[in-house]
């Protein structure tokens, strides 16, 4: 199987098979930020708890195309457990890998977020696959406020 078809059966898998999805309202956060992209429809809503410097949970609500809540997903297993200092990175690689022309691999990436090669290809979903990343460097924007 060649990797583009195994990266985009990555993708319809977190899509069928959303991690980390909430359902009702998001109770519990520290932060809460939300992101909407009208050319598809995406509206996404990221919580987070932070403690000790790290990000202890990380849940999403909302609905969208399969890129944009296959990369929510994504970025919900990236993150549980992660340093807000790593996390903000990881949110600055993925926004620098999609927003660059260049033919960078992303294999710096942790684990299934390398799936997301298979959108590089397409400019026009960058906004479905960085939505939630960027809602996400808010949540814990508005984390460290309080």
């Amino acid at each position: 199987m060649m990797a583009q078809d195994l990266y985009k059966e990555t993708l319809l898998d977190h899509y069928r098979h959303p991690r980390n999805r909430c359902d009702g309202p998001i109770a519990g956060a520290d932060a809460v930020a939300r992101g909407a992209n009208p050319r598809c429809g995406d509206e996404v809503e990221i919580g987070i708890s932070i403690q000790d410097e790290r990000v202890r949970d990380v849940v999403f609500r909302g609905r969208g195309c399969a890129i944009c809540i296959a990369s929510a997903s994504m970025m919900t297993e990236a993150v549980a457990g992660s340093s807000v200092e790593k996390t903000r990175l990881l949110c600055h690689q993925l926004h620098a890998w999609f927003g660059s022309g260049e033919a960078a691999s992303g294999a710096d990436l942790p684990g299934e977020l390398q799936s997301l090669a298979a959108v590089r290809e397409h400019p026009s979903r960058k906004k479905c696959v960085l939505l939630s990343w960027e809602a996400l460097a808010e949540a814990i924007d508005r984390a460290g406020e309080g």
